[in-house]
């Protein structure tokens, strides 16, 4: 669960970063969504392909897992998907 709302996701373990779409972001209540900061400015996303993506904003969001909930910062994608 992510700041309230249930949702499947993808736990990467080697990740330096914690991603959510825009539409998820969308979906956040307004007292998240008025919290966003912009990422820092020397943020740069690259992929295994070597192409880029663009990080919109930044935030904290309160994670669960199991019963346990902890505050992590997100960063929102606007073009973040996976098939």
């Amino acid at each position: 669960m992510i700041a309230g709302r249930r949702t499947q996701l993808l736990i990467d373990s080697g990740a330096s970063l914690t991603l959510i779409n825009l539409h998820f972001f969308l979906q956040l209540s307004k007292y998240y969504r008025k919290k966003v900061r912009l990422p820092p400015s020397n943020l740069c996303l690259q992929l295994a392909d070597r192409s880029q993506l663009y990080v919109k904003y930044a935030l904290s969001l309160p994670i669960t897992i199991s019963n346990s909930t902890r505050m992590h910062r997100v960063y929102v994608v606007p073009k973040l998907w996976r098939s």
